[in-house]
């Protein structure tokens, strides 16, 4: 009887210990495989990793469907608890008072990047800012333990395929820059350092600004700012080029603004298309250039204003056009607010 009892405790254990680690199973095998044979990489190093993996409880509340919000730049009215208003999250005292700080920490290669890239140094502070609070908030999240969970583990998902290409891209990023990647963290989706790079946007932005050899966008400021510039130079950035403008038009106009404005803010239309229709700039622009319409709620008043190529270029970096008014918006501020100091 004390036999059976033992081979059932045996039998019952090994079977909950194998339900405890969601890693073994052909997915993982094949993972694994793939990374060996293609990049090379340590299959026992790999092995080591799955095995540590420790389950995060908090990733689940980041993936559970939660209620729908609105998301608006300053129309949320008092009584809906569930909008969120980026102006007020955003553009305010507390970023634009740490990013004058950061600006005049780190003048020199806010410098530096302007003159490589063409990117004010207002816009990369404010991205910085928007990211991580400079750096504040860099996430506290295990980022081979959430990339492995989102790709390949229990909280797999309908965006499992990207993730596990993010997931190859760290491993290959930790190697390229001598990091451990079980050291290494971020935010629940995987997002990495003071910009909040994803790991393919780390390999493929990411600059060495300081030239001691090593990418670090945790503890360089200089690879941060040199990376973030970076990222916008390459996604087409135009030096000292405007990123929106005001409008001003009749009332009869307004419906071909706001059905403009559901269509892309990626510039397409030349201006004087809209010239045409008496929908004009308050800034000297060219017929030929191309612009797209960019609304957005004030308090309750729309507004609509001209959206060219850089507030396109802020997109890419998120693509999200209250992200990119954000960024611009909290520009405006620490730049205005620096030149009163």
């Amino acid at each position: 009887m004390r036999i059976l009892i033992t081979l059932f405790l045996f039998l019952f254990l090994t079977n909950l210990s194998a339900a405890k680690n969601p890693y073994d199973n052909n997915n993982v095998e094949d993972f694994i495989t793939l990374m060996k044979n293609k990049h090379n990489y340590d299959e026992n190093k790999l092995r080591k990793l799955f095995n540590e993996i420790v389950p995060e409880k908090r990733l689940l509340k980041f993936f559970i469907k939660a209620p729908e919000r609105t998301l608006t730049w300053n129309g949320c009215s008092r009584k809906d608890i569930n909008c969120l208003n980026y102006k007020n999250l955003f553009v305010n005292d507390s970023l634009s008072n740490g990013g004058i700080v950061y600006w005049n920490e780190n003048q020199k290669y806010l410098r530096k990047a302007s003159l490589r890239f063409g990117v004010p140094p207002e816009i990369i502070v404010a991205i910085i800012g928007i990211e991580s609070k400079f750096g504040l908030k860099t996430g506290s999240f295990k980022t081979f333990d959430t990339l492995a969970s989102l790709s390949l583990g229990p909280n797999k998902g309908r965006r499992a395929k990207f993730y596990k290409t993010e997931l190859i891209n760290f491993l290959l990023m930790c190697s390229e820059n001598n990091f451990d990647p079980s050291h290494i963290k971020g935010s629940y989706a995987g997002a990495l350092g003071k910009p909040q790079f994803i790991s393919s946007s780390y390999r493929h932005y990411a600059i060495d600004f300081n030239d001691d050899k090593i990418t670090n966008l945790w503890d360089s400021n200089a690879d941060v700012i040199g990376s973030v510039a970076n990222y916008l130079y390459k996604n087409g950035w135009l030096q000292n080029e405007v990123i929106l403008t005001d409008t001003v038009f009749p009332e009869s106009a307004k419906s071909i603004v706001f059905n403009q404005s559901k269509k892309t803010y990626k510039p397409i239309t030349p201006y004087h298309a809209f010239k045409d229709k008496d929908i004009k700039s308050t800034s000297h622009l060219s017929d030929n250039e191309l612009v797209s319409i960019i609304r957005f709620k004030e308090n309750q008043d729309e507004v609509f204003k001209f959206g060219h190529k850089n507030f396109y270029v802020i997109t890419r970096y998120n693509r999200s056009r209250l992200y990119a008014l954000a960024v611009y918006f909290l520009a405006e501020k620490i730049k205005r607010e620096k030149t009163r100091q």
